[in-house]
């Protein structure tokens, strides 16, 4: 087949969308599909395989990291079998324009909860703002065929929303053959880490992260917390790291390039998430792959992957004194290891293709 991947956000921007195209997409290749990239503006032009066609884009104010591609006319496009959308935006748009006049189906992931993205409009009239995006979101996903979720969590949602096509779930899968345990003590040198507990948070530094929950948890924590990443939040972190007292205790390690992500997971005794809007949450399942157990809030797909006390702890939404008392109170233990590590390679990404491939073929 000859699948069309058309996103709003692509390389060198690394985020969830990101991450799942570059999961599928090289394993589709590798399995003798054709798989066409259209996105934003990128210096990249093949990626595992895949054929990268960039648009001229200009950033989004309030949100650098998205951008409004300009996309020209459809014509000399290759001929697809299936268009396979990642956004509901410009190239989304396009997308379903470019499937309705080559006459394929349309297939659509809803990689992310929009609404949850509102603040970034605007301090205010954030409810009026949220029903807007899902009454634009119902409009656009109901033009397609199928819908993917990555989890049952974003599944009831959508049905809760209106969203009236077929709605499948498929994970984003990970590569089991890099996503594995380092030894602890070897990862921890490896990072300049001595023998102290350490807690871990990873990804982008967005303000719907939570990630002042965590600190204002680690206060009376006797560990070391590192937060790995970028993002709009991180500044207002930083200020509430000193404002905190915490600068001994807390660091910030900024962007942690791709291959150097299993040394951080494996260094760390819990990966630690409080995000409410994870709709798969993949730092989980590549956390868990290495070993480490997770401590995340009760939420969304969170649940999906952590059980309580068996590969990690849950707390509440937003409870800073239950995650505090988790933390202090918290030991690695092999046991949990194990359960973790046999949750992660779950969600490899050849089992997780297998489930992507099945859909595609339903259609045809």
């Amino acid at each position: 087949m000859r699948i069309g991947f058309f996103t709003d956000t692509f390389l060198p921007q690394r985020n969830g969308v990101v991450t799942s195209i570059l999961s599928f997409g090289p394993e589709l290749v590798k399995r003798r599909h054709g798989i066409f990239v259209f996105c934003p503006q990128s210096n990249v032009r093949e990626y595992g395989g895949m054929v990268v066609r960039a648009y001229p884009s200009v950033s989004f104010k309030s949100y650098p990291e998205f951008k409004i591609a300009v996309p020209r006319g459809s014509s000399g496009l290759p001929k697809l079998d299936i268009v396979h959308t990642h956004s509901p935006f410009s190239l989304g748009v396009f997308g379903l324009r470019v499937a309705k006049k080559q006459g394929v189906p349309r297939v659509s992931t809803f990689h992310t909860l929009l609404s949850e993205y509102v603040r970034y409009l605007s301090k205010f009239g954030q409810r009026v703002f949220r029903r807007i995006v899902w009454r634009y979101c119902r409009l656009y996903y109901n033009r397609c065929h199928m819908i993917i979720a990555p989890s049952n969590a974003l599944k009831r949602i959508l049905l809760q929303h209106q969203i009236k096509k077929p709605i499948v779930v498929a994970p984003t899968g990970i590569n089991l053959d890099f996503f594995k345990p380092i030894e602890k003590k070897k990862a921890k040198k490896k990072l300049g880490i001595g023998d102290e507990q350490v807690f871990l948070t990873l990804g982008r530094l967005g303000f719907e992260k939570n990630i002042d929950v965590v600190l204002h948890a680690f206060k009376d924590v006797n560990a070391k917390l590192i937060i790995a990443g970028r993002g709009p939040a991180e500044r207002n972190l930083k200020n509430l790291r000193r404002k905190l007292g915490l600068q001994k205790k807390v660091s910030f390690k900024g962007y942690v390039p791709e291959k150097l992500k299993p040394i951080y997971y494996s260094a760390a005794d819990a990966f630690v998430i409080t995000s409410t809007s994870e709709t798969q949450a993949v730092v989980v399942a590549e956390a868990m792959a290495c070993g480490t157990p997770v401590v995340g809030a009760n939420s969304l797909a969170t649940p999906e992957f952590v059980s309580d006390e068996k590969n990690g702890r849950l707390f509440e939404p937003g409870d800073v004194d239950q995650l505090s008392e988790i933390l202090r109170s918290y030991r690695f233990s092999k046991k949990m290891q194990i359960n973790a590590l046999k949750t992660g390679q779950k969600f490899s990404v050849k089992k997780c293709t297998d489930k992507l491939e099945k859909f595609y073929r339903s259609l045809s």
